[in-house]
C-alpha cells in the first residue's frame, strides 16, 4: 500500500527546488510593495512606538497591525547590520541597492517555513491520503504566491502558514490554540477579520457550546469554557495594544491620539470603492457596465478608479459605501455560518472560511487583487472531497492565476509567469483528475461543463492575447489607435476573470448550501 512516506521524499526535492528558484528570482522585478517593506522596517527600528502610526515621512506609512510592526522591527535588527541605510528613515527613502533587494527577498523566503511547517503539519493529519498530499504540496508550490511574494514582493505566504496553522489546530481538536493562532493572525493582518464568522461559530459549537447546559454543572463548565476562550482571544490583542499605550504614557504622550492614529491606519475607508487595477469581483463588473453606460449616454469619465486616496466616482450608476459593502459581506456570512452551526465538522470550517473570503474580496471595499489567493488557497484543503469541489477548485485556480498575471507587468518575467503558472496548473488537474471520480452527470450537468471548459480555454486565450500578443502588437505597430489603449488589457482580465471569480462563488454557495444538514 501507497503511504504517505512515498511522498515525502519528492515533497522535500519539491520544496528544495522550488526555494533554488526563488533565489535566482531574487534580480527580477519587485513592486513599490518592497520599499513599503523596507520602509516600516526603518520606521520600527529608528523611532519609537508612539510614532509607528504617525509617522509620515514616507508615503508609504505602517497600516498593518501591531504584531506586523512586531515583526518588522525584529527583522530590522540584522538588517541594520547587513547596510543601515536599509533602516533609516530618510536615508533609506526608495533605497534599492542589492543588499537591500538581497536582504528583503531573503525574509520572504525565511518567513514563508511558517507555511511549509503548517502544511508538513496537516500532512501528517492525512497519512495515506495521496490526493490531500497533493493538493498541500500544490499550496506551497502555487503560482500566485510565487507572483505575489517573491517577485512582486509580499509576505502572504507566513500570514498563510498562520492561517493553515490555525486549520491544523480545529483539524486535530485543540480548540483554544485554533482560538490563539486565528487571534494572532488577525493582529498580523486585519483583513483575516472577514474569516471570522466562521471560527466564531465554530468555536462557539465545538468548545463553547458543544451542547446546551441543562444543569448547574454543565452551566459552571460552560462559564468555565466561556472565560478561558476569552482569555486566549483577547490576549493577542492586549499583547499588541499595550506596548503603544504604555510607550504613550510613559513619554507623557496621549494614548488616544496613538490608538486613533493606528485606527485611522487600518482602517482606511477614505479610499475607493476598487484599486487602480480592478479585482475580478462584482465591484469590476459593476464598473465595466457603468462604462458601457457612459458610452451609451454619450459621456465620458477619466477613470472609474483612481486607485489612489479618494472616493470612487461612477458615471451613471450610483456610488457604493464602505457600509453597503459590510452589510452585504456581514449577510451573506450570517447564511454562511447555518451549515457550520448545524455541523461543526473540520471540512464544514474550511468550506465557510474559503466561503467568507470569497465573499470579501467580491463585495468588499477597496479590495486588491492580491486577496483572490485568500479564497483560492484555503479550499486546496477539502477540494479533494468530491467532484463538484474540485470542478470549483479547477475554474478558481485559473481565475486566480491569471486575474494576478498584470501584476508583473514588465515583459523579463513573462515567460517566467506564463510557463511556471501552466506547468503547475497542468500537473495538479493532471494528477487530480485521475484522482477525484466525476459522477455520472445530469443532462444540465453535461451543459454547464462544457461552458465552464469553454471558459477555460476563453482564460488560456485571454492571458496569451494580454501579455504576449498585445504587447509585440503596441511594440510594432505604436501609433495604432487601438494599442495606445493601454489600460484596455487590464479591464478585459479584469472583467473576464471578475464573471469567473463570481460564478465560482455561486456555485460553491449552491453545493455547500445545498448539503445544509437538518436539526
Amino acid at each position: 500500500m501507497t503511504s504517505w512516506r512515498s511522498l515525502e521524499v519528492p515533497g522535500a526535492v519539491a520544496v528544495a527546488l522550488s526555494t533554488a528558484m526563488k533565489v535566482l528570482l531574487w534580480p527580477a522585478y519587485h513592486s513599490t510593495d518592497m520599499e513599503v517593506h523596507r520602509n516600516w522596517l526603518a520606521v520600527t527600528y529608528s523611532l519609537p512606538l508612539r510614532e509607528w502610526y504617525i509617522d509620515a515621512t514616507s508615503p508609504w506609512t505602517l497600516d498593518y497591525p501591531p504584531f506586523f510592526a512586531y515583526l518588522s522591527w525584529i527583522l530590522a535588527q540584522p538588517a541594520a547590520w547587513i547596510d543601515a541605510r536599509i533602516v533609516d528613515v530618510k536615508l533609506g527613502l526608495n533605497y534599492d541597492a542589492w543588499s537591500c533587494v538581497a536582504y528583503m527577498r531573503s525574509t520572504v523566503l525565511l518567513t514563508e517555513s511558517v507555511l511549509a511547517y503548517a502544511l508538513y503539519l496537516l500532512s501528517q493529519c492525512t497519512l495515506g491520503e495521496e490526493t490531500q498530499q497533493i493538493l498541500l504540496l500544490s499550496v506551497f508550490l502555487h503560482p500566485g504566491l510565487l507572483m505575489v511574494d517573491h517577485i512582486h514582493f509580499q509576505y502572504n505566504g507566513f500570514l498563510f502558514g498562520i492561517l493553515f496553522l490555525s486549520l491544523w489546530a480545529a483539524r486535530t481538536q485543540r480548540p483554544l490554540v485554533c482560538a490563539l493562532l486565528f487571534s494572532s493572525l488577525l493582529q498580523f493582518k486585519h483583513i483575516f477579520m472577514y474569516m471570522a464568522p466562521a471560527y466564531f461559530v465554530y468555536l462557539l459549537r465545538v468548545y463553547m457550546l458543544p451542547s446546551l447546559p441543562d444543569n448547574v454543572s454543565a452551566m459552571s463548565a460552560a462559564l468555565d469554557r466561556t472565560i478561558k476562550l476569552g482569555f486566549v482571544t483577547l490576549t493577542p490583542f492586549f499583547a499588541s495594544i499595550v506596548p503603544f499605550v504604555w510607550d504613550a504614557m510613559h513619554e507623557m504622550s496621549s494614548p488616544s491620539q496613538v490608538l486613533y492614529a493606528m485606527y485611522s491606519r487600518l482602517f482606511p475607508f477614505h479610499r475607493g470603492l476598487m484599486h487602480a487595477y480592478w479585482a475580478p469581483n462584482v465591484w469590476a463588473l459593476y464598473a465595466a457596465v457603468d462604462r458601457v453606460l457612459l458610452r451609451i449616454h454619450g459621456k465620458e469619465l477619466a477613470s472609474t478608479s483612481r486607485g489612489m486616496v479618494g472616493d470612487t466616482v461612477l458615471g451613471i450608476l450610483p456610488n457604493i459605501s464602505p457600509t453597503t459593502c459590510f452589510v452585504l459581506a456581514l449577510t451573506f456570512s450570517l447564511v454562511y455560518v447555518v451549515p457550520l452551526w448545524r455541523r461543526p465538522t473540520y471540512s464544514t470550517l474550511v468550506s465557510c472560511v474559503t466561503l467568507c473570503a470569497m465573499t470579501s474580496f467580491a463585495i468588499g471595499w477597496h479590495v486588491h487583487e492580491k486577496a483572490i489567493l485568500m479564497a483560492a488557497l484555503p479550499f486546496s484543503l477539502i477540494a479533494h472531497r468530491k467532484y463538484s469541489d474540485w470542478r470549483t477548485f479547477q475554474l478558481l485556480s485559473a481565475v486566480a492565476i491569471v486575474s494576478l498575471f498584470p501584476l508583473l507587468h514588465t515583459h523579463k518575467e513573462t515567460p517566467i509567469k506564463l510557463m511556471y503558472a501552466a506547468l503547475w496548473y497542468i500537473l495538479v488537474c493532471q494528477t487530480m483528475m485521475r484522482r477525484v471520480l466525476r459522477p455520472m452527470p445530469s443532462n444540465m450537468g453535461i451543459f454547464l461543463h462544457a461552458l465552464e471548459t469553454a471558459y477555460l480555454y476563453g482564460l488560456s486565450i485571454l492571458a496569451l492575447v494580454t501579455q504576449i500578443v498585445w504587447p509585440i502588437s503596441a511594440n510594432l505597430a505604436p501609433e495604432s489607435r487601438l494599442w495606445q489603449m493601454e489600460f484596455l488589457p487590464l479591464m478585459l482580465t479584469s472583467v473576464y476573470c471578475a464573471a469567473g471569480f463570481v460564478y465560482c462563488w455561486a456555485r460553491l454557495s449552491v453545493t455547500y448550501l445545498s448539503e445544509l444538514p437538518t436539526m
